[in-house]
């Protein structure tokens, strides 16, 4: 009876046992509540084991996003958002992407992306996301409100940053235009003139799609800035000799007043401020890259 009362399972006999019976009831309560118990602690164990993963993950997630500077944000990561997020790792940029899907988030942690698990239009998680630090910012979350709502959010917390926003209806142009987007791109523009291109000009398209497909080609283009300490500042096209020295192709220049220079001829004074840009292996766009810094290259 003692048994039976500190176990508190209410046991009462139908009938009288024995000495055996009652012992092998006493052994039967003890090893029940010995397996319940077992099974909670493991139970309770895996519980807490998962949260001090999350826990720890996160912290260690969020302690690598404050140290990025110059990163790109971007918030959506559907289908669109996944080939964005692709083609910039495949350049090797620093990036994080915001998203409140619990199986997209789960993707994302699988994958080793540096994320923010929340609601892009929500100020904090933009905050979380460094974007007082970031370099550019991506809206292509699922509607246009949404997309229109960030931008404009994005550009109150810092009046720097490059937006690119997408947009579903024509109508969405302007308005994310005047709510501060840089850049706004409709997929169904864009996607009708690449598909006419493909009819008119179809090698054409093939170029340029292999350009933008970086984890199959070996040639890229790149959008190199002339600094003041450069060495061909201030000499021409043909006196910078850029294809001598990094074997890189120069199609077009963009100057200080925004005017673009398509195939520059080879009198063309370079200037602190000029965008050069080039076509070249990735070796040779970071060489032309160092020499328009300044940098020397043994």
């Amino acid at each position: 009876m003692t048994v039976i009362t500190v176990s508190t399972v209410g046991y009462g006999e139908v009938k009288p046992l024995s000495p055996g019976g009652e012992l092998f009831t006493s052994f039967f309560i003890i090893g029940s509540l010995a397996v319940m118990t077992v099974g909670l602690w493991h139970a309770a164990e895996l519980v807490v084991e998962q949260q001090l993963l999350d826990f720890w993950g996160r912290r260690r997630r969020m302690k690598a996003i404050e140290k990025l500077r110059d990163h790109h944000i971007i918030c959506g990561y559907g289908r669109m958002g996944q080939e964005i997020v692709k083609q910039l790792l495949g350049h090797g940029t620093d990036l994080v992407v915001i998203e409140h899907s619990p199986n997209l988030v789960n993707q994302l942690q699988e994958a080793g992306i540096l994320f923010i698990a929340g609601n892009a239009t929500d100020d904090d998680a933009l905050v979380a996301a460094g974007i007082d630090r970031a370099k550019s910012l991506v809206a292509v979350t699922s509607t246009d409100e949404d997309n229109l709502f960030l931008t404009l959010s994005a550009r109150v917390l810092n009046p720097e940053l490059y937006i690119v926003a997408r947009c579903a209806s024509p109508v969405s142009h302007d308005k994310l235009v005047r709510a501060g987007a840089s850049r706004v791109i409709s997929p169904y523009i864009t996607g009708g003139r690449q598909m006419a291109a493909a009819l008119l000009r179809p090698i054409m398209v093939d170029f340029l799609d292999m350009l933008l497909r970086v984890e199959e080609a070996d040639i890229d283009m790149a959008e190199v800035t002339v600094g003041p300490e450069a060495t061909f500042a201030g000499v021409t096209l043909a006196q910078a000799a850029i294809r001598e020295r990094c074997a890189t192709g120069i199609i077009a220049i963009r100057g200080p007043d925004g005017r673009f220079h398509t195939n520059p001829p080879p009198d063309y004074v370079l200037r602190p401020g000029d965008v050069l840009i080039a076509v070249g292996s990735p070796f040779e766009l970071s060489c032309l890259e160092q020499i328009a810094r300044g940098i020397t290259r043994q």
